[in-house]
């Protein structure tokens, strides 16, 4: 059995040492939306396998996450990947004032298809919304977003 480097512990008994609630906190935002996808193939080498998210997680689970989403996973990715995008332009203090270039789509030419920041921003209610409705009317009350997009395009 393989050893954890830093403990020296065989790895099944680091893995159930650590409790859940810290793996959850310290995911990265990708991954969540990496498991909203339909699977394909995952891993390197002899780790490397076909994996089907859209039956083994969505339709097991992960529907009840977003019960306000019309049920269909493919949505939910494309939203969760489009606040992805922001928040990753937005965290790296890259420019936004061209709007969020969308990883994967280009304009039909070789640049990326960009997602105007008020539909980046309608993006993010959106995603709030498929789990909580009240919460997603909450903020589209109070956010600042659109009036700054207003004063500071």
């Amino acid at each position: 059995m393989p050893t954890d480097r830093a403990t020296g512990k065989p790895v099944q008994q680091t893995l159930q040492s650590v409790p859940a609630g810290k793996i959850v906190a310290e995911s990265m935002f990708g991954c969540w939306v990496n498991l909203l996808d339909k699977g394909g193939t995952r891993g390197d080498g002899p780790y490397r396998k076909n994996v089907d998210y859209d039956s083994t997680l969505w339709r097991k689970a992960l529907h009840k996450a977003f019960p306000n989403s019309g049920g269909k996973r493919t949505t939910v990715f494309t939203t969760a990947s489009h606040v992805r995008s922001l928040r990753n332009r937005a965290a790296h203090h890259e420019p936004l004032i061209q709007g969020v270039p969308l990883r994967g789509q280009n304009d039909g030419g070789r640049r990326a298809r960009r997602l105007p920041l008020p539909d980046a921003h309608a993006e993010v209610l959106r995603l709030v919304e498929y789990i909580d409705k009240d919460v997603s009317t909450w903020l589209g009350q109070t956010s600042r977003v659109p009036e700054l997009i207003r004063v500071r395009p």
